[in-house]
């Protein structure tokens, strides 16, 4: 349990696991809060519940927390693929958790949007990570979250029920919208495959 408590301290696990947790107390405090955004489509503002937007904060955490903390990580006896699917399994288990708190302020539709988000965005920062280096992973689901809240509206956008975005901005499609579940799946997917077979590019250190 040591070694594997300093194998979490060295990929810096704690202050992922303390961002999570403020996550999910905003999850369960103002998830549900509406917040003004504007659009370049024929809409021009809406308002989106805040929970659509934490998402972002744990895929960045994620993607920052993919970083090989040193030279240690390829040299140890054991094989480099299961090390990164473990660090992979945990770097996500705090965000699900964070997500399982909707249900305790919204419900498990929410929770399943919530998720889902989550998801998407976290797939875009590993592999984003992986091959621009774990420092520059934030930028990829920032700029997707920030062209689906510019260009994916429809007109007949309702947080409610009924078509609401763009077919690829995942990010903005009601909670039970399938079409938007598979498609964050493959990304995800194809993010922790991508990470899990070739691992964080490595980035001189300042």
């Amino acid at each position: 349990m040591n070694i594997l408590w300093l194998w979490l301290r060295a990929h810096r696990w704690p202050t992922l696991l303390a961002v999570c947790l403020g996550v999910a107390v905003l999850n369960v405090l103002v998830g549900g809060q509406g917040v003004p955004v504007p659009t370049l489509t024929s809409i021009r503002r809406l308002d989106l519940p805040l929970r659509q937007f934490l998402p972002l904060v744990m895929a960045c955490a994620i993607g920052l927390h993919s970083r090989n903390p040193s030279q240690t990580f390829t040299v140890t006896p054991r094989p480099a693929l299961v090390l990164r699917a473990g660090l992979a399994v945990a770097l996500h288990v705090p965000a699900v958790v964070a997500c399982l708190a909707v249900l305790l302020g919204e419900g498990m539709p929410e929770t399943a949007g919530s998720l889902r988000n989550t998801l998407a965005l976290t797939g875009l920062a590993l592999m984003t990570s992986v091959i621009a280096g774990a420092t520059r992973s934030w930028t990829t689901p920032l700029f997707f979250l920030m062209v689906c809240l510019l260009f994916g509206p429809r007109y007949d956008y309702a947080p409610t029920g009924g078509p609401s975005a763009e077919l690829w901005a995942i990010v903005l499609a009601p909670p039970h919208d399938l079409t938007a579940a598979v498609l964050a799946g493959i990304v995800w997917l194809l993010g922790t495959a991508l990470f899990i077979l070739r691992g964080a590019r490595a980035e001189i250190s300042t």
